[in-house]
């Protein structure tokens, strides 16, 4: 997500008199701003780093990379970008709101920042239609269900990506503000520029992705129950086993889609209705930052669904001593059951 503070969207004056006078009447929210919203978000983004990286490096040093784990690495990849951006805006948000890195810096962090929502939304539908299409259609499309093609789609959608942040590279830049305050903003001069980067952003990233990924896996479910049953009937075998296989699958599906809507939903939300909002009140604001919480904590939590969710990723994980590491994966699938 690209969390820029409410007032940068937006460098017209009333935009920015009713931001900074409401933040003045919440005098409390800049203790948020500058101590608790920092660090939590630096503890989350450390958890993502270790997480990532550790999905990275064991799907590079796999002999045998399957197609899934193509996908993978790529979306661990977008989140490890997304997160080694993370510590500059952590820090303006510490020196409440003041950027000290340079025009430059501020537009490539804040372009690339963008770039990873793009992506982590291409690359999640493109592998929701490859699983639909690996499962239920497996002789459809074969031919181009191959590793070689698998990473060139990738790199054709980090290429879409890229342009698609092209707005951003363009008006993203270091704004001086009323208070004199220099911060690394999107420099929108007129409503009508945030309104349609906002329907742009939100649309592109969230509203037609997710129902293409959501339709992937009903497909993907009503054709597993279905196969399910009529096995059933036919007493093809102890229909005990596959129950078990048919409950996990929903339950993937389950954490999948629900990380995906929990951690993108909220941002874009609060960030349509802040296009209706003449005075954002105290709720707004406490909105906002939680949901920029939870756009950080998808990054955090996605390489240890990975981890839990690939039915052969336990194995080529380093060689940590085995029984430890069990024991641990363990008791993340039963509190994650018991959560979901």
């Amino acid at each position: 997500m690209n969390p820029l503070p409410l007032s940068s969207w937006n460098t017209s004056g009333d935009f920015l008199n009713k931001s900074w006078d409401t933040e003045f009447a919440y005098p409390n929210l800049n203790v948020v701003d500058t101590v608790i919203l920092p660090s939590l978000i630096g503890i989350i983004c450390s958890t993502g780093l270790i997480g990532n990286i550790l999905i990275v490096d064991t799907i590079i040093r796999s002999r045998k990379k399957t197609i899934p784990d193509i996908y993978i690495c790529n979306l661990a990849v977008a989140d490890l970008v997304h997160i080694t951006g993370m510590p500059f805006l952590i820090h303006q948000w510490a020196r409440g709101g003041e950027w000290v890195f340079g025009g430059a810096l501020c537009t490539v962090i804040t372009s690339l920042d963008t770039c990873n929502q793009f992506a982590c939304s291409a690359i999640m539908t493109a592998m929701s239609v490859d699983r639909y299409l690996a499962l239920v259609q497996p002789f459809r499309l074969r031919s181009w269900r191959t590793r070689y093609k698998t990473i060139c789609i990738n790199m054709g959608l980090w290429a879409a990506s890229l342009i698609l942040a092209l707005p951003v590279w363009l008006y993203s830049k270091v704004i001086k503000f009323k208070d004199g305050v220099e911060s690394c903003a999107f420099d929108l001069t007129s409503p009508d520029d945030v309104l349609w980067y906002t329907l742009y952003l939100t649309i592109t990233t969230f509203f037609v992705p997710l129902p293409l990924i959501l339709v992937c896996y009903i497909l993907i479910l009503c054709y597993t129950w279905e196969m399910y049953q009529q096995n059933k009937d036919a007493g093809c075998y102890n229909p005990s086993l596959p129950r078990q296989r048919v409950m996990k699958l929903t339950t993937m599906v389950l954490v999948l889609v629900t990380v995906f809507i929990l951690s993108a939903a909220p941002y874009h939300v609060i960030q349509l209705v802040n296009l209706h909002m003449e005075h954002p009140t105290l709720a707004f604001y406490v909105g906002y930052y939680l949901a920029i919480c939870l756009s950080y904590t998808s990054s955090s939590i996605n390489p240890f669904l990975y981890i839990l969710m690939s039915g052969n990723f336990r194995k080529r994980l380093p060689q940590f001593p085995r029984k430890v590491t069990d024991k641990k994966i363990t008791n993340m699938e039963n509190t994650l059951k018991s959560n979901f």
